[in-house]
């Protein structure tokens, strides 16, 4: 049985953000339930009385009342509904835990100053105005545990539960999950049964449940065209698809082999002799396949929305090609094999959200197959490309070029290529792989140098940093590996400024240590010795005397830029 979804994004402004508010002041303590219940509650309660009026004295209403909410032991009275947030994202536990662990003063300060974007001298005056005692201190407390997460934790981190979105379960006596819940009735229930006023533009419950009287695992699913009553165009918005989304008995079996009493539907029906379901629950999506044997169950962190476009998801992938499927707002897709000077565009036929098998070239380097999408009603419907390197969903694939630039893919083709033979892709894919020319210039002896730093991401927010020198002469190009670094910033917006060295073998066959860094490097140390600008080499070297290590290397960047050493 189906339900309807609603993101959050729907959900009118003013009353997301005194929800949060509300929220995180209010005492762990007492449980997600019923904090999220009185988040709602206070925000619903303050917009009555203050609509209209400007919206610091509404938050100094709300934020005077969570601080001061006197939270009674709870009843059990009802039981038989369970109310939690439908969104988490265990990638930010760590920083929930420490944020919970701050003065409720504190995380006020934090809902206004992060979640809602407010400068930190409005946000004092909305702290005082609600009588909190040290409101500088508040917003000190935020920075300093932004401060212990590292640079770019303002725009890395956000809270594991999202309270704006609520999932409700109805529980039979024994706590076995109660049966035939649906939408509208679990609304009426909730609002009944803790007296939420439900806004227009509040939330829609997601009701779970089977009906009959023998309980069993069953799907939610979005409604049709959720993405465009949404601003958030992520997972939670695609709409089942497949000829077999009714087929209750295949769906329970691919969630009862997942061990989920529910999941998001996305897909359901027969791929290339096989019969697939897809579901997401959470941060996870997980891969049926039932192939004329037992089912087989793969499960993937859940592709992220990311700003250059969402990624397909894999349906199959077989001899004849991989077939994808594609986000309810994609229209057209081309593939290319990494081949050739250029790419070479053919068409992929789409069809129900699915697409023609697209084959994937062979030989001894990764040759692609490079996608290409476009969504006509989304940011214009400029085309974006990915990289298919396994995994449920294809890389973002985004080439930066060594002035300013902008960053795309169609100019990295050549870059692309390269890389295809020069550095190993991780087995698991990759969510975002970027390409950055970070120096292009001469190198000893006539040759031609372009430094590549690969960072490659995943879903679970683990990185790689490879650097790669190509080098010319003659019309033949050649790609050496120069340093990993795992874990890290480096060559993302975080860490903008980067130097690589190397030992390079020029066409006399003599060995110079090279080095290289990013526009924003002013100088280059190799042993001691310092070199202004972006480049510095050594003197040529036999190559025996090149093979135990190279100098120490380091560079200087602008008044407090970090320069990361790729090596």
């Amino acid at each position: 049985m189906r339900r309807s979804v609603r993101d959050s994004g729907s959900l009118a402004r003013p009353y997301r953000d005194l929800v949060w508010l509300a929220y995180l002041v209010l005492p762990p303590s007492a449980g997600e339930e019923r904090r999220l219940v009185l988040a709602h509650r206070l925000a619903a309660a303050g917009l009555a009385r203050h609509r209209g009026r400007d919206q610091a004295r509404l938050r100094r209403t709300v934020l005077r009342r969570a601080l001061r909410a006197r939270i009674p032991p709870w009843s059990g009275r009802f039981t038989r509904l369970e109310v939690v947030p439908a969104v988490t994202r265990g990638t930010d536990a760590a920083f929930t835990e420490e944020l919970m662990a701050l003065r409720p003063a504190a995380r006020a300060a934090y809902a206004l100053l992060r979640l809602e974007g407010r400068p930190a001298g409005e946000v004092a005056a909305i702290l005082a105005g609600a009588r909190v005692s040290d409101p500088e201190g508040a917003l000190a407390e935020v920075a300093a545990l932004e401060g212990r997460f590292g640079d770019g934790a303002a725009a890395m981190f956000r809270p594991s539960s999202d309270p704006t979105l609520a999932r409700c379960y109805g529980r039979l006596p024994g706590g076995r999950p109660r049966a035939g819940l649906v939408a509208g009735a679990v609304a009426a229930a909730l609002a009944a049964a803790v007296a939420v006023p439900l806004l227009p533009g509040a939330p829609e419950v997601v009701a779970v449940g089977v009906a009959g009287d023998r309980p069993g695992p069953a799907a939610v699913s979005a409604a049709p065209d959720a993405w465009r009553r949404s601003t958030k165009l992520d997972l939670s918005t695609w709409e089942p698809r497949g000829a077999l989304t009714g087929d209750a008995a295949l769906v329970a079996r691919a969630l009862r082999a997942w061990g989920r009493p529910t999941g998001q539907l996305l897909y359901a029906g027969r791929v290339d002799g096989a019969t697939v379901v897809l579901a997401r629950d959470g941060e996870q999506v997980a891969r049926y396949t039932e192939a004329g044997g037992p089912g087989r169950l793969e499960v993937f962190p859940a592709p992220r929305a990311r700003p250059g476009g969402a990624p397909p998801l894999t349906l199959r992938a077989t001899s004849a090609g991989s077939r994808y499927l594609v986000p309810p707002w994609v229209r057209e897709m081309s593939a290319a094999p990494l081949f050739g000077r250029s790419p070479a565009w053919r068409p992929v036929g789409i069809e129900d959200g699915v697409t023609a098998p697209v084959p994937a070239a062979g030989g001894r380097c990764y040759r692609g197959p490079m996608l290409r999408l476009r969504a006509p009603e989304i940011a214009s419907g400029v085309p974006y490309t990915m990289l298919d390197l396994g995994g449920i969903s294809p890389a973002e694939a985004r080439y930066r070029p060594p002035g300013p630039a902008k960053a795309g893919a169609r100019d990295g083709f050549g870059v692309w290529k390269g890389l295809g033979c020069a550095v190993e892709w991780p087995a698991g894919g990759a969510e975002a792989a970027t390409a950055w020319e970070f120096w292009r210039g001469a190198l000893p002896e006539g040759a031609r140098g372009r430094w590549i730093c690969l960072r490659l991401a995943d879903a679970r927010g683990g990185s790689v940093a490879r650097g790669v020198l190509f080098t010319t002469h003659g019309g033949r190009t050649s790609a050496q590996r120069t340093g990993d670094r795992a874990g890290t910033w480096d060559c993302s917006r975080l860490r903008r400024e980067v130097v690589a060295g190397a030992w390079w073998r020029a066409p006399s066959g003599r060995h110079y240590y090279v080095a290289a860094g990013s526009r924003g490097v002013a100088r280059i140390t190799l042993d001691g010795r310092a070199t202004p600008g972006r480049y510095a080499a050594t003197g040529a070297r036999a190559p025996a005397l090149s093979a135990a290590g190279g100098p120490a290397l380091s560079a200087a960047g602008g008044p407090g830029q970090e320069v990361a050493v790729l090596r």
